[in-house]
């Protein structure tokens, strides 16, 4: 059982990583390249991903805690990022 729980953090932690990447792309291509519509397809992009992990998630049996706890420290991550680069 704790080795299930171990690979369920695992992939959540891989899942929001690769979240969080994308997040830093799309600061990166806004604040460089100016390219509004590819900013506009790449929010677009991101946020039907959000809507695939919000389903993997549930799928995979993680808690409604494990949930807010992954996606908060992701939207922090992000937030801090974003100020920083500004």
């Amino acid at each position: 059982m704790k080795e299930e729980q171990a690979r369920k953090h695992i992939h959540l932690i891989l899942g929001y990583s690769g979240l969080l990447l994308i997040g830093l792309a799309i600061f990166r291509n806004l604040s460089f390249a100016k390219d509004h519509v590819g900013y506009g397809f790449m929010m677009f992009g991101s946020l039907l991903l959000i809507s695939y992990f919000k389903f993997a998630d549930d799928k995979m049996g993680a808690t409604k805690k494990e949930k807010v706890f992954y996606r908060i420290g992701l939207v922090v991550l992000l937030g801090i990022i974003a100020i920083n680069s500004y």
